[in-house]
């Protein structure tokens, strides 16, 4: 068969490349793989792929119609393979010539096969190019460049090979075999090599010293395709492989970023920013795991300082944001990039210290694009304390965004990625309460609910996640009316917590979570305590981030010959009832405070529990920096903590084993109760108050410390309410009222913590309504001020 015959082919597909079919092109193949090989001159050969090749980068939509598996399976594409690329490789090793630009050609069109890859061509598409030929050459040609720095003139080389690890990018995306990744392992070690060379940290210190450059193949295949390569690579997780890239790249990185002027960022190109972006990415979140501690500890100084610059980037964007369309593009990879960095908790603390962050992040919440607003709220679940919140104009909108965004995801099988990102960092707000009450208000738990219920939602992502946030939201009571009333969801619930799969142990522990929230525990609660017998000395309740220390300290308590319960594995282990049992049966609870342990609506339910059965709590700081708010704030509030997170592990750990013997000692010489002689006692104080005192005052503005404990005796309050009082005024007494009209059920549970905690003496819930109904005649209108002025108060202002 002639040439002829291969020209007229070409110039077939060339006519009538937008609406050719599937057997006119194997038509056309069938002809090309004659021609090839027919031809014995290597340039002849040469020539004709190359015409071949330049044809086929005609056909529209990235050549996704080659994608037919007839075509695929062709013979034509392993002739392409074998050698426009393997044998094209092969002999750079022996010959110093210029790399065809057929190679490169070949690489692209089969990279462009690569984005379209689905179910249904996945099989055909790795049998073509998961050819251990064709591995060996790419390894041979990154060794090389790593070793030698070998290539890195020839850029149509180095373009060959950055689409050649594109394709293997896209397919380890797409249903890998253990065989699979056992094929590809040697692309993974020569990338690494290549990253932890003087070649890449030459690649660094090229770069100018501003964000408006235009970078080079080898810049571009060192700082952007290989770490994009590495990071959908299974063993890319592995902390030994990650940190040798991490202390080879990191600082020198972090020197050239904090190296440029922050206002430059805003001339960036396209392509330096798809770089930063890349490399940040690849720098700064490795990986999602347990083992993110070990890269936040070594590398803590130099993402601090990255994180600074990340910030003085967003407020230059903030500042010209005249340009709307360069805003928004740059503002993307900021809110992005900042995002990461709150996956390192000791980084997120620091983070909480940089001024105007969250209000530049606010400003982002404003800006008309969907994804820049995603992710400038799931970075303000992350920064945002409960002040930060309480202190928000319209605190409402982020319930608001959260259930619009859901809403309009929830059904769109093209937004599921997004959705589940959604849920994700909507668990964040939720250890917030004025969130919380705005997402019940909002109608938020129809949608959470049928998230559980419909089964086409994922497991994990999805249904256990949704799980997760009504367990958060039970704990108003609203919500449990709402949950307990909607039978099948119930019935759902009930079904995912007796499905022992170990596949989904993370579901039926939510489910058994929820429902032990909603039916069990204001029993348990009420069971009748056995004084001074209990089956543990200690119980710690911790989150599963800050395992390794709390082991360490579980190993010193048991060492001394303390009596320690610990679930071990804290995420699968004991259900709530078990740990209910454990709570129950210790004589103190250690509370291990951090970023994890509040936003654990786990975490939360332990530490609720204990608090409600009026335990004895020690809290103990675990993580840097930390300071606890909210929900873990008022359960702490009034103790003294122990730090283990910013003093050395010896000097903590022998305060707290004297605080817990203290303790003991305590308990074993407990204070007076309720008794009668206390209640005749408050009753002649306040007969002998009335005789001293004429009436009570008609506004509380006006009342000393006795007319406050005359108030509270006439409405027999004196061994509940008094008791936390006395040194009370009417003007603090007010400052007490209105605390606990901006948020009732909190300040009953932290008033009858203090109560217990004090005096061992139970806070009635009627004692607790009485004192709210009785002292309103008293209250004049013009006083009460606003939620935001009381906010500010606590309860050490008071007491």
């Amino acid at each position: 068969m002639s040439n002829t015959a291969v020209d007229e082919h070409c110039k077939s597909i060339q006519k009538h490349a937008a609406n050719i079919s599937i057997e006119q092109l194997k038509t056309s193949f069938d002809v090309f793989t004659v021609g090839f090989k027919e031809i014995d001159i290597p340039d002849t050969k040469s020539a004709l792929i190359e015409k071949i090749l330049v044809t086929l980068a005609n056909l529209p939509h990235r050549n996704k119609i080659l994608l037919n598996s007839e075509l695929v399976k062709h013979e034509f594409f392993i002739i392409l393979r074998d050698n426009a690329i393997i044998h094209e490789l092969h002999r750079k090793q022996t010959e110093e010539s210029v790399t065809q630009k057929f190679v490169l050609d070949a690489t692209i069109l089969f990279m462009n096969l690569s984005y379209n890859i689905d179910d249904s061509n996945v099989d055909e598409l790795k049998s073509l190019l998961f050819s251990k030929p064709l591995i060996d050459e790419l390894v041979y040609c990154l060794q090389e460049i790593g070793t030698n720095g070998k290539y890195l003139n020839d850029s149509q080389l180095l373009r060959s090979v950055r689409s050649l690890l594109t394709i293997f990018k896209n397919i380890i995306n797409n249903h890998m075999t253990a065989y699979d990744y056992s094929l590809i392992a040697p692309i993974f070690s020569a990338v690494t090599q290549c990253l932890c060379s003087p070649y890449a940290i030459g690649m660094i210190k090229s770069l100018d010293q501003h964000f408006y450059q235009k970078l080079d193949n080898s810049q571009t295949l060192f700082l952007h395709t290989m770490p994009r390569y590495l990071q959908w690579y299974p063993d890319y997780g592995d902390p030994e492989n990650l940190i040798k890239i991490l202390r080879t790249l990191l600082h020198e990185f972090t020197a050239w970023t904090t190296s440029c002027q922050p206002d430059s960022y805003l001339q960036c190109s396209s392509q330096v920013n798809a770089m930063i972006r890349q490399l940040t990415y690849f720098l700064i979140r490795p990986v999602e795991s347990e083992n993110i501690n070990i890269f936040s500890e070594e590398f803590y100084s130099d993402y601090c300082k990255l994180v600074l610059q990340w910030s003085s980037f967003l407020s230059s964007a903030l500042k010209h944001h005249s340009n709307k369309a360069n805003l928004k593009s740059k503002a993307q990879t900021i809110v992005q990039v900042l995002y990461n960095f709150t996956l390192h908790l000791n980084v997120l603390n620091f983070m909480k210290t940089i001024p105007d962050l969250i209000s530049m992040l606010l400003k982002l919440t404003e800006t008309d694009h969907d994804e820049i607003q995603l992710n400038a709220y799931r970075c303000l679940g992350k920064i945002m304390v409960e002040n930060n919140i309480k202190a928000m104009a319209n605190p409402g909108k982020i319930a608001t965004v959260y259930i619009d965004f859901i809403r309009n995801t929830i059904d769109d099988p093209g937004k599921t990625e997004r959705f589940d990102s959604l849920l994700k960092s909507l668990k964040n707000f939720v250890q917030h309460d004025q969130v919380k009450t705005e997402l019940i208000k909002q109608g938020i738990l129809p949608l959470l609910m049928k998230c559980v219920v419909e089964v086409r939602f994922d497991p994990i992502k999805v249904r256990q996640v949704a799980l997760e946030i009504l367990l958060a939201l039970s704990f108003f009571n609203e919500a449990c009316l709402i949950l307990k009333q909607n039978e099948d969801f119930m019935n759902h619930s009930r079904s995912l917590a007796e499905n022992a799969n170990s596949d989904h142990a993370g579901l039926q522990r939510a489910a058994e979570g929820l429902l032990w929230k909603l039916e069990k525990e204001n029993e348990a609660v009420a069971k009748p305590s056995i004084l001074y017998s209990h089956k543990y000395n200690i119980m710690i309740s911790y989150a599963h981030k800050n395992q390794e220390l709390c082991l360490q300290i579980h190993q010193e308590l048991v060492k001394h010959g303390f009596n320690v319960w610990l679930d071990r594995e804290c995420l699968h282990g004991s259900t709530m009832i078990g740990i209910a049992n454990a709570i129950e049966n210790s004589e103190n609870v250690l509370i291990c405070m951090s970023n994890a342990y509040k936003e654990s609506v786990y975490c939360q339910s332990e530490a609720h529990y204990a608090f409600e059965r009026g335990c004895r709590l020690i809290p103990i700081i675990v993580e840097a920096d930390y300071k606890p708010d909210g929900w873990l704030g008022i359960i702490v509030s009034g103790k003294i903590y122990v730090n283990f997170a910013n003093t050395e592990f010896d000097l903590a750990y022998e305060k707290l084993k004297n605080e817990i013997i203290q303790q003991h000692q305590t308990d074993s010489n407990p204070l007076p109760t309720n008794s009668t002689e206390n209640d005749s006692m408050s009753l002649e104080h306040a007969e002998l108050l009335s005789n001293t005192i004429e009436d009570l005052p008609y506004s509380i503005t006006e009342w000393t410390h006795d007319h406050v404990k005359l108030f509270l005796l006439r409405m027999e309050l004196g061994a509940t309410i008094l008791p936390l009082c006395t040194r009370l005024d009417g003007d603090r007494l007010l400052q007490l009222y209105e605390m606990c009209l901006s948020n009732r059920e909190s300040m009953y549970q932290s008033l009858k913590f203090e109560l217990n905690e004090r005096y061992h003496t139970l806070l009635p819930i009627a004692d607790y309504l009485t004192f709210l109904h009785e002292i309103k005649v008293y209250i004049p209108s013009n006083t009460i001020k606003s939620p935001s002025s009381f906010f500010r108060l606590t309860m050490c202002d008071l007491m």
